[in-house]
């Protein structure tokens, strides 16, 4: 065998085994990246969920404290016209000039109770897209709850006894209210808890 014979042998003998093992690297390379890639968006995905879920509670906060701060401005305006209606000149007279003052305070609570319950609404909502599903539910129940929890500082004279709707036709104490917005919000926790714990 001549040797320009043996080195075309040869050269079709590594082109033979070379392209395959070329090849294969390639494809082992490929699939690594791609699963790097898909890791990465898991990674990704994940953050944007939990971040989206601290939202939910944070806002709920929020809202628990905005709705106690209008409720006590409420039941201080409340106090301000009672003593207006009283008989003794002394008190009515200072009724009257802390009433101005007190009528702000109470619609700036308002105002921020409402933004608080805006921004639940809206975390809730971009949960809703971002996820997890497991979350979906007990995140609209709070907001639900929150709609409620604003009564007490949108007038004066509210009890906490005072029948509130709950739903179109079932009517429950305002303090059931409180009480299942605490039950709401501990319900999300644990939710969330077991969700991001069991991934």
């Amino acid at each position: 065998m001549s040797i320009e014979a043996v080195t075309s042998l040869v050269t079709a003998t590594v082109a033979v085994v070379g392209v395959p093992a070329v090849y294969l690297q390639a494809r082992a390379a490929r699939l690594s990246a791609e699963a790097a890639g898909r890791a990465q968006l898991h990674h990704a995905r994940q953050t944007s969920q939990h971040a989206a879920s601290v939202e939910v509670l944070a806002a709920a906060d929020e809202l628990k404290r905005a709705c106690d701060h209008s409720d006590s401005a409420a039941w201080w305006l409340t106090t301000i016209y009672e003593d207006e209606a009283s008989g003794d000149t002394g008190r009515r007279q200072r009724a009257a000039e802390q009433r101005e003052s007190a009528e702000r305070r109470h619609e700036e609570a308002l105002d921020h109770a409402f933004e608080a319950y805006e921004r639940l609404v809206k975390a809730v909502a971009r949960l809703e897209l971002e996820g997890p599903d497991q979350l979906i539910e007990s995140a609209a129940r709070l907001a639900d709850l929150g709609d409620l929890l604003q009564l007490p500082g949108r007038t004066t004279g509210f009890d906490e006894d005072d029948l509130v709707y709950v739903t179109e036709r079932e009517q429950q104490p305002f303090t059931w209210v409180v009480s299942q917005f605490g039950e709401a919000r501990h319900t999300f926790i644990r939710h969330s808890r077991s969700y991001f714990n069991d991934i």
